[in-house]
């Protein structure tokens, strides 16, 4: 029997709601090997993913990483996160109403998201996506860890371990039994001799789904029977009375990701880039921000030539509201068929890019080029020559020769105009360009704004030799002008834009004003190595909250949009 929605930690929309349509086939439940749902893990569990046996397990430290790891995610809780003098500000923007409304609109989408693609209405009427939708919401709440491990050429192992009380522990027995049912036909069989859990057979992996309890911890594995990963988080939790130790105390999340082991066990229709790197993450906070520390391991050594900053400090206007430099990217452009395809000479190694307040489109950029004039004139003969006949056969404005320059501008809008030309600033010439001609920029001069000397900025850039990218922004202010470049950018390609009155949009609207500076680095640490550091409000850049938002609100959730 279903929980009624009194039991629910969170508010739910009384059903029949409106799941968003998503692509999913009941035959993927069956095959499909992995599907990354987020830190949801429960999801991944009952969608019947594949997974397969390891070794038998080995004699690990709780903060050791074994070697067949290929995903490993901690997660402190929503609940814990809510007491910690560390998380105070961003709890406060988490607690809103508005950022409630959307995170029950998307655990509502998620789980529904199974059963909608193979019937609207059965989706509709159907109580299992409620009891998934409660399963979910407790993996936010709590605190949990999450691992899959595999072996070459053996059957992975997943475990999902749930810190619960005993309300919401009889929660995951009968709704975790019900949604198991609903989506693979098969009802789990009570653990024999044991007052809780039970287990669920099947002839395709993962051929042993069991959910059991050791001490304060519910446990839900997938995989072959015995399962080695199981058995040994249950003797750490024996031993330990939890199944992660944390690497450095008070993280709220930590995650380790094998990446190219990962694109091994992703379901026909998903894949990953080639040469993708290891990524180990901590996020904390020390009160009034969000401190992100990431080691990003490569296969192979990184093709990076850093060549001394060159700033185009004569081009950028002050005061800015976010600033962009990036390097050492020549050798992977060189390399890029897109770009040689242009045919307008070798690459740039740096680009610069900057926004200043007043307008929502004065964003612009530089990137040095030894012959900027001669390579800029070739691409205004590319667009206007080729691009433009095929602007014109769809129905688009076509590109225009600048008159006060060799460049070009597209658009006849007074507010948004993209423009790039060739210019000089001391002894080095650059590709220049922006979203509206600098001559309609406004600058205001009666507000004060919470942006760093840009003399100490350069110098702050300069005097890192290892350092590959730095960006600085004002995220409120950023937000605004991301938002409507977003949706600039939907109308151009023809795809329907975020509503402004949908959920994510008006969240977005909320919590601009509450957002402020946001830094970020990538230096390389090694020959394969990269390191990130971010220190901001919430954890996510402007146009990452956008994005977020826009994702969020797309008809493909939780496929990219």
């Amino acid at each position: 029997m279903l929980l009624t929605t009194d039991d629910c930690l969170l508010p739910f929309p009384t059903f029949p709601f409106e799941p968003r349509r998503l692509f999913w086939h009941k035959d993927a439940f069956m095959n499909i090997k992995f599907t990354p749902c987020g830190l949801l893990a429960i999801l991944i569990v009952v969608l019947g993913l594949g997974c397969q046996k390891s070794k038998p397990p080995v004699s690990l430290a709780p903060t050791q990483l074994s070697p067949d790891t290929v995903v490993r995610v901690h997660w402190i809780g929503k609940n814990r996160l809510g007491i910690m003098a560390g998380a105070y500000y961003f709890m406060r923007i988490w607690e809103l109403p508005q950022s409630t409304r959307l995170e029950t609109q998307t655990l509502a989408n998620l789980a529904a998201a199974p059963w909608h693609s193979l019937s609207p209405e059965y989706a509709l009427t159907n109580q299992a996506p409620v009891a998934l939708y409660r399963l979910l919401s407790d993996v936010v709440w709590n605190e949990s860890y999450f691992e899959i491990r595999e072996t070459s050429n053996q059957p992975a192992e997943m475990i999902l371990a749930l810190q619960l009380d005993p309300e919401h522990e009889s929660q995951w027995e009968t709704n975790l039994a019900a949604v198991a049912e609903s989506l693979l036909g098969i009802g789990p069989v009570a653990a024999p001799g044991r007052g809780f859990g039970w287990s669920l057979e099947r002839r395709t992996p993962p051929t042993h789904i069991e959910l059991s309890r050791v001490g304060q911890w519910t446990l839900v594995s997938a995989g072959p029977a015995p399962n080695a990963l199981l058995a040994e988080v249950t003797a750490r939790i024996q031993r330990d009375h939890t199944p992660y130790v944390a690497r450095t105390p008070g993280d709220w999340l930590e995650a380790d990701v094998d990446s190219p082991r990962l694109a091994a066990l992703l379901p026909p229709g998903w894949t990953l880039p080639p040469d993708l790197p290891k990524v180990s993450m901590a996020v904390t906070g020390d009160g009034g921000h969000v401190l992100t520390h990431a080691e990003l391991s490569f296969p192979k050594p990184i093709s990076l030539e850093l060549q001394p900053w060159i700033i185009p400090t004569n081009l950028i206007h002050l005061p800015v509201v976010g600033f962009t430099a990036a390097r050492g990217f020549k050798p992977a452009l060189a390399s890029w068929k897109t770009w040689n395809d242009l045919q307008i000479g070798p690459p740039p190694d740096q680009i610069c890019s900057w926004a200043l307040p007043g307008g929502l489109f004065q964003t612009y950029f530089a990137a040095p080029l030894p012959e900027a004039d001669n390579q800029v004139r070739a691409l205004a003969a590319l667009l206007l020559g080729k691009t433009n006949p095929w602007l014109a056969a769809h129905g688009y404005v076509g590109f225009a020769l600048d008159q006060d320059s060799n460049g070009v501008t597209w658009g006849n809008s007074p507010s948004l105009k993209p423009f790039v030309k060739a210019v000089a600033d001391g002894s080095s010439s650059y590709a220049y360009g922006g979203l509206i001609p600098e001559t309609a920029a406004r600058v205001p001069t009666n507000i004060f704004y919470y942006h760093p000397s840009f003399p100490e900025l350069l110098q702050q850039i300069s005097g890192q030799t290892n350092l590959v990218y730095y960006h600085w922004e004002l995220t409120g202010y950023r937000i605004e002008s991301c938002l409507y470049t977003g949706q600039f950018l939907s109308a151009i390609s023809r795809r329907p834009p975020m509503p402004l009155n949908s959920v994510g949009a008006v969240w977005l609207k909320t919590i601009m004003p509450r957002l402020g500076n946001c830094t970020t680095t990538v230096s390389r640490t090694g020959p394969n190595q990269l390191a990130f550091s971010r220190r901001s409000t919430v954890g996510l850049t402007a146009a990452e909250l956008n994005f977020l938002a826009v994702w969020l609100e797309s008809p493909r959730f939780p496929r990219l949009p």
